[in-house]
């Protein structure tokens, strides 16, 4: 993601705007991250796929305990034990953690999921700050990849690291579909 600043200037005051840049774009690019919980079931799986407005992801999951839960892509593409494997949230800019954050959100941010009575989730959720390019400099696909991880609590979207959504109860890599 690139990110212009335009510098305005009058007689006694700056005024600098940011004007986000969309990524590298691979319309109809597609990617699955097949979710485990931390008690090795399977969860089900997120799909995602590139648009010109971002990522939309897909949520199909069973098995969550009901309520909110924080969802984040993250940088590492590993999910062993406790999911700590997955390192921080994606944030190749250097943004911090939170929607309601000034210096907000980070690009792996996303709103958070909601599991009803039967630990279904159901959701569609659009992200303007992925991209599934490989050739985007800021790509998911790294060296290292990335995930998705499901936290027990939901994400208050100011709260650094991870907005004190608890501990992470489910993980899966994101790779692309071919």
């Amino acid at each position: 993601m690139r990110v212009s600043r335009i510098a305005v200037t009058g007689l006694a005051s700056v005024l600098s705007v940011a004007l986000w840049t969309p990524p590298a774009c691979a319309v109809g690019e597609m990617a699955t991250a097949p979710v485990k919980l931390a008690n090795g079931t399977d969860a089900g799986t997120v799909n995602f796929t590139e648009g010109t407005a971002g990522v939309l992801l897909k949520f199909d999951l069973k098995g969550l305990p009901p309520g909110a839960h924080a969802v984040h892509v993250h940088e590492t593409g590993k999910c062993e034990t406790d999911f700590s494997s997955a390192g921080g949230i994606y944030n190749p800019l250097g943004a911090k953690h939170g929607f309601l954050h000034d210096e907000g959100p980070m690009a792996g941010d996303l709103p958070n999921i909601y599991a009803g009575a039967d630990g279904v989730v159901v959701a569609e959720v659009l992200s303007p700050f992925l991209t599934l390019s490989t050739e985007a400099e800021e790509s998911l696909f790294d060296g290292d990849g990335a995930a998705i991880v499901i936290q027990e609590k939901a994400d208050d979207y100011e709260s650094d690291p991870d907005g004190a959504a608890g501990a992470r109860i489910g993980c899966g890599l994101i790779s692309i579909k071919k």
